[in-house]
């Protein structure tokens, strides 16, 4: 029996020990949580600190099944060309980025004139190949990505960048071909499987 309370007795203390460096520590938490905000931001709610994450969106779609044959290939050759498309819409709103940050330090109407004369030069060195391959449906998909990503049409962009008349000029080219520089994105309706399958994209999943 003596044995027995011999090693219970080290254990409760040890089980006090232990309890009581818990309170300290969250004592110091809730008296300063700041400590804990410095690598990851905390609050306190109800006297518990908590811990505040951003967590990112989870996409959750349900199994593709088609109806037919013909609506399968349809699918798939938007999946195709979508992936064609989506780096040359980052691509572009990037450039457009950079050339509106770049135009606004320049006062010089010539300046800004020979600096877009520059980056077109380069642009068309770099991809007037791959974007002469694109299909007539590749380029309208693309057309519209722009939108998504820069938040102005194609043809605004051509607008504010080269003038009414260059913004024409391709607009009438766009049409040649059976699009147009206007063209919107619409994730909820009329591009919704478009936006479906960006998003898979940028999971990683296609």
């Amino acid at each position: 029996m003596l044995k027995q309370i011999l090693l219970i007795v080290p254990l409760l203390f040890i089980k006090f020990g232990c309890l009581k460096a818990q309170a300290q520590v969250s004592a110091a938490l809730v008296s300063a949580p700041s400590v804990i905000c410095e690598k990851t931001p905390a609050t306190v709610i109800d006297g518990d600190t908590v811990a505040m994450l951003n967590l990112r969106p989870v996409l959750v779609l349900a199994q593709r099944t088609f109806k037919t044959t013909e609506e399968a290939i349809r699918y798939y050759k938007l999946c195709r060309d979508v992936k064609t498309a989506y780096p040359y819409a980052i691509m572009a709103e990037a450039t457009f980025r950079q050339c509106e940050q770049t135009m606004q330090t320049m006062t010089s109407e010539s300046d800004k004139k020979e600096y877009l004369k520059q980056m077109e030069s380069q642009m068309m060195a770099q991809y007037k190949e791959d974007l002469k391959s694109l299909t007539i449906n590749q380029g309208r998909i693309l057309i519209k990505l722009i939108n998504r990503e820069t938040g102005t049409t194609s043809y605004e962009m051509v607008k504010e960048l080269k003038g009414s008349l260059s913004a024409f000029m391709w607009q009438t080219v766009a049409r040649l071909f059976g699009n147009s520089l206007k063209d919107t994105y619409d994730p909820e309706t009329e591009d919704r499987e478009i936006e479906n399958i960006i998003q898979m994209i940028e999971m990683g999943t296609i």
